[in-house]
């Protein structure tokens, strides 16, 4: 409980037990309910930022405690912890939790024994549907901050909150940044309704009248469901562990797993992928086979660094042959609309300055990628270094099923004559490869053949020829 300054006290409550009511501000009252809280509470009245309530508690009348209720802290470990929060998640339901930012009594200390706990209980009571009347959504759970300096925060264990630990002793000067003020706070939460933090930490839909105060676009999911999760772990459960046993903590095949979910989603960067793996529910996380936290019972999406120390130190083509498997095992013959492309992960590179290098073919219509081939890292030493796309290229079309009736889209790196022959009488498929000025010969030919005025001459599909 943040307590009042007491050299000037306005009101006084002797009788404990009178008529306790706990209500909205109105409007008119502000002015007043501003400069009690300035005047007596040690933070003064701060700023509102975001959805605000105030609330001013009576009793037979007399006002005896201020109340404010508002936006929840940007971060919080010990929170999102508590909650089982990722990155994506808490950016999308952030506004789902309310901050008690002020609690200011108006009475003398110890002249009405409990009175905390009970405006607070009250004030809880009417809290979400005065919000959800007010900002059209309800909140699952509230935070608050108390200053050890001040007080114990013992209304708030009265009314059954829980204390999660200290904070780091900083706070937002400007947006994204921080700044040392060396006085640690201890944070409180409580959950305004039943199972709020399940609720909160599964990218599942929420209740109705909790989804207007989500953040749309925030996370982007994966649809996959909970047999392909369960079998993508099976198959990368079979890789050997590179990592030593001491202090690891997320299984193997839960980060190959997700890895492969990132990739067949698009995701361009390491990044996208963690937050992509921290938007995944109960169920998925459970079916790739994920580690679970006894104090919260939730299962647990991995962090940044646990994606980097495995990928520094995994077996690329081990996990690309997996990968390649279980596509191909369900896949059967592959799409009709292809795309051979490069692309570098970002967020992947090792000590050595390498970055985790791709070669894929990408259905058009999806983006997702249906084979795909690593590129190796050739030599020891000084000597070593990485093959280039066009050599992985090779190597992902010799192994491929077939392309039978399936067109293969390329850019210029990848216009040879043994790619194509590779495409056409390896595979029997067909091609469409671009040709710029980096083959001068070849770009003149295809201009003369488009450019010639004889009967039976070529004609491009569109546009003109230049």
């Amino acid at each position: 409980m943040k307590t009042a300054q007491h050299e000037s006290v306005v009101l006084s409550a002797s009788d404990s037990s009178g008529s306790l009511e706990v209500r909205l501000c109105e409007p008119s009252e502000e002015a007043r309910f501003k400069e009690l809280m300035s005047r007596h509470h040690y933070l003064k009245g701060g700023r509102s930022a975001g959805d605000t309530l105030r609330y001013i508690a009576e009793v037979d009348g007399e006002w005896v405690a201020l109340l404010t209720w508002g936006a929840a802290a940007y971060k919080l470990k010990h929170r999102e912890e508590w909650i089982g929060w990722g990155v994506g998640l808490r950016k999308a339901r952030l506004k789902l939790v309310v901050q008690n930012r002020r609690f200011c009594l108006l009475t003398k200390p110890g002249e009405s024994p409990n009175l905390a706990s009970r405006i607070m209980g009250a004030c809880l009571r009417r809290l979400r549907e005065d919000w959800m009347e007010t900002f059209g959504y309800m909140p699952l759970a509230g935070e608050s901050f108390v200053d050890p300096d001040y007080a114990q925060g013992t209304c708030y264990k009265a009314t059954n909150w829980q204390q999660l630990g200290l904070t780091a002793g900083s706070g937002r000067h400007s947006r994204d940044f921080y700044q040392k003020h060396e006085r640690p706070k201890t944070l409180w939460a409580i959950e305004l309704v039943a199972q709020a933090r399940r609720l909160l930490a599964d990218p599942a839909p929420l209740p109705p009248e909790c989804r207007k105060g989500v953040l749309p676009g925030a996370v982007k999911g994966s649809g996959a469901s909970f047999a392909t999760c369960k079998s993508l772990a099976e198959v990368f459960a079979r890789l050997p562990d590179p990592r030593a046993r001491s202090g690891m903590r997320y299984p193997q095949r839960q980060l190959l797993g997700i890895l492969a979910l990132g990739m067949m989603s698009a995701c361009q960067d390491l990044l996208a992928i963690v937050i992509l793996g921290q938007s995944l529910s109960q169920e998925q996380l459970r079916a790739l086979g994920g580690w679970k936290r006894k104090k919260t019972g939730l299962y647990e999406a991995p962090s940044y660094n646990a994606y980097y120390n495995l990928i520094g130190k995994m077996d690329p083509q081990a996990f690309d042959a997996a990968l390649c498997e279980w596509l191909n095992a369900r896949e059967g013959n592959l799409p009709r609309d292809l795309a051979l492309d490069g692309k570098v992960l970002r967020g992947t590179k090792d000590k050595g300055g390498r970055r985790l290098e791709l070669i894929a073919l990408i259905e058009n219509q999806t983006q997702r990628p249906v084979a795909q081939q690593p590129a190796r890292v050739l030599g020891e030493g000084e000597a070593e270094k990485q093959e280039g796309e066009l050599t992985a290229a090779r190597r992902l079309l010799d192994e491929v099923p077939a392309l039978d009736g399936a067109t293969v889209t390329g850019d210029a790196m990848f216009t040879h004559g043994d790619i194509a022959q590779r495409i056409v009488e390896g595979k029997g498929g067909d091609y469409v490869l671009a040709v710029k000025g980096n083959q001068p010969t070849l770009q003149k030919q295809i201009h003369q053949a488009f450019g010639s005025n004889h009967a039976g001459a070529m004609r491009p599909l569109f546009g003109k020829a230049k």
